[in-house]
């Protein structure tokens, strides 16, 4: 099927370099598999294999209302290789910019779980901390991280440490939630056994209530994932002059969709890979509820 007229704007050497080495590599696997039904390859490959024709029907799609029917228009809607154009062109800052936002947020995000972890465990514990603290995570815990950026860049010297602010705050309140509702769910019995036994405060807390809530901060730790995303990208579009977000608000105001785009891409891959870390994690630290609970 012939091109659209001038709808093809750059050079499809990449894009096909790229779909030759992937089919390539498709072949190899879809051969290994057939060889080896039994193997871990033929399995993995069984598994995705319906996501793997979702994504080929969707590129060939993407590229008959583009480049082929020109049905979608640039600039708004552009082919594959104006993208990967695009991210040729423009990498090396938005390596600096994922590497702002990567940076910003883990201490946002590690500052604020782990106060979130420190105040959840003293509630969970302790009834006098409960009654003091709890309040104050009802009332403050709830507002948006990003409604507090306007006070935070009044009150810290820098805008780097407002936007990390934020994140933490985003983090804070999920993971406090949960880390005291997994300490106060702990069973009795646990506890009263283990004094029986000459256990101390230090051991009930290191050795029962902790292992016991685990589940619980690891979902804070998932619910603040997305918070913390949320008040990084507010963060950097308001207040901090490089990241993803900046990014990709500064080349949507000089109309380069494509870049746009490109940013948006990274952006997608950036949080996919904190979830998969999240997951790595969870899978480390509950390895024995594989047997008991559908993952």
């Amino acid at each position: 099927m012939p091109d659209a007229a001038d709808a093809r704007t750059a050079s499809t050497t990449p894009l096909l370099a790229g779909v030759g080495a992937w089919i390539v590599a498709l072949g190899l696997w879809t051969a290994v598999a057939l060889a080896r039904p039994n193997t871990p390859a033929a399995g993995a490959l069984a598994h995705r294999l319906p996501w793997i024709v979702f994504f080929g029907a969707w590129f060939i799609v993407w590229q008959l209302t583009t480049v082929k029917s020109g049905l979608l228009d640039p600039p708004y809607f552009v082919a594959p290789e104006v993208l990967i154009e695009a991210f040729r062109g423009d990498w090396t800052l938005l390596a600096r910019c994922l590497g702002s936002s990567a940076l910003l947020f883990l201490t946002g995000y590690a500052v604020g779980s782990v106060l979130g972890f420190i105040t959840g465990l003293l509630m969970g514990w302790s009834r006098r901390a409960d009654y003091w603290l709890h309040p104050l995570l009802q009332t403050i815990g709830p507002v948006p991280a990003a409604s507090l950026l306007p006070l935070a860049v009044l009150i810290l010297p820098t805008t780097y440490a407002s936007a990390a602010f934020i994140v933490a705050f985003g983090a804070w309140f999920p993971m406090a939630t949960m880390t005291r509702a997994g300490v106060r769910a702990v069973p009795r019995s646990y506890i009263d056994v283990a004094r029986t036994l000459g256990a101390s405060e230090s051991f009930l807390v290191r050795r029962i209530a902790i292992p016991a809530a685990l589940p619980d901060m690891l979902t804070g730790l998932f619910t603040g994932l997305g918070t913390s995303l949320a008040a990084l990208m507010t963060a950097e579009l308001v207040g901090v002059d490089q990241g993803l977000a900046w990014y990709i608000n500064w080349v949507k105001g000089w109309a380069d969709y494509p870049r746009m785009y490109v940013g948006l891409a990274v952006l997608i891959i950036f949080c996919r890979a904190l979830m998969i870390l999240l997951f790595k994690l969870r899978s480390s630290l509950l390895a024995w509820q594989q047997d008991l609970v559908r993952w």
